[in-house]
């Protein structure tokens, strides 16, 4: 006979059943609950007082629903959908909409073939229109060289195609500057439509070089040109006695490391080489002393010059051909014969003067 032990249904003494409050409890107050229920003791709040009315779960389910239809519709007014169940829109509805779309197709269309069409035709109307030839051609920066030399040496066509002679204008450029010396840079730009501007930069005169009772202006290149005045340009020094181009060069170069103050104090550059020495110089000073001095030494003589001048008790010549020292013109007129000789030696060499070409 076997004994079948009856489960029971009952709780365990420890556990109490559960009540509808219970379930309505948060689990919080569920763990304080068991825990104050296993010391003995009772909560110190009362679960009627927090528990409120229960709410229906199909009532929160419809509510939910709703508030999701409402947000649907909000997001399809926004991307300017049609809802789902909503019924198609008809041809008339939809005509507005068709129209406006063909007639901004046909609006860019036609402006597409109105550039087209334009852009070659105002070309076109240009190059036959008065804009498109040369109409004038000025010059700026000249000071020595007249701008009716310049413009014919550039030998530009009056009323001829513009851009054409403006691209070629490098051979106009070069034929400007081989026919006018004085001229170290030229460029050409476009002025008022079609106008061409000459914008050139002329070489300073630095010195004139003496020759045959004339004087001959040279630049600062060292070119000699072929013009002649009979009388020398102020403030400028004047170069005697040279034949030789490297010559006169080698001379304005070193002219040119002076000081300015040093330049404006000499007046004239004699040239006076000897069987010994083919760089002397002889300077003309404009407070009436004179200086000898060699060509490459010059730079580095010529800083003493105001101190030695300083010094002389009245005028006469500065020796830096070796050393420096001076002596009045007193003492000059009683040199040896070997000094005068040399004096007659570059007095004839002068008479011989040429134009430097």
């Amino acid at each position: 006979m076997t004994i079948t032990k009856k489960e029971s249904n009952n709780p365990p003494e420890n556990q109490q059943p559960k009540t509808p409050a219970d379930e309505q409890l948060t689990p919080w107050q569920k763990a304080n609950l068991e825990y104050t229920q296993q010391r003995g003791q009772e909560p110190g709040w009362s679960p009627t007082v927090i528990e409120g009315p229960q709410a229906d779960p199909e009532e929160v389910n419809e509510e939910e629903t709703q508030e999701q239809k409402v947000d649907q519709e909000v997001d399809r007014e926004e991307l300017g959908q049609r809802p789902e169940d909503a019924e198609p829109a008809s041809f008339s509805e939809r005509l507005p909409k068709v129209k406006y779309q063909r007639q901004s197709l046909l609006y860019r269309r036609m402006v597409t073939i109105i550039l087209l069409l334009l852009v070659p035709l105002l070309a076109v109307i240009y190059y036959v229109s008065p804009l498109a030839k040369l109409s004038d051609v000025t010059v700026v920066g000249n000071q020595a060289v007249a701008a009716t030399d310049i413009v014919k040496a550039a030998d530009f066509q009056m009323n001829g195609a513009l851009w054409p002679q403006y691209f070629s204008k490098g051979e106009e450029l070069k034929q400007i500057k081989e026919s006018n010396p004085r001229i170290k840079k030229v460029s050409l730009g476009i002025d008022h439509w079609n106008h061409f501007k000459i914008q050139v930069e002329e070489y300073q005169e630095i010195a004139v070089l003496a020759h045959d009772n004339t004087y001959s202006p040279i630049l600062a290149n060292g070119y000699t040109l072929s013009e002649t005045m009979e009388n020398p340009t102020e403030k400028l020094p004047i170069l005697e006695n040279f034949t030789k181009q490297a010559t006169i060069v080698n001379v304005l170069n070193a002219y040119q490391s002076l000081s300015e103050e040093l330049q404006e104090a000499i007046s004239q550059i004699k040239y006076t080489p000897t069987s010994s020495n083919k760089e002397l110089l002889l300077l003309y000073m404009n407070d009436g002393n004179q200086v000898i001095v060699n060509i490459s030494n010059m730079k580095s003589q010529m800083k003493y010059y105001a101190q030695v001048a300083k010094e002389m008790s009245e005028k006469g010549v500065i020796d830096m051909e070796v050393g420096i020292f001076s002596y009045p013109y007193e003492k000059e007129e009683a040199t040896t014969g070997s000094d005068e000789e040399t004096t007659t030696s570059s007095s004839v060499e002068g008479d011989g003067t040429t134009p430097v070409e």
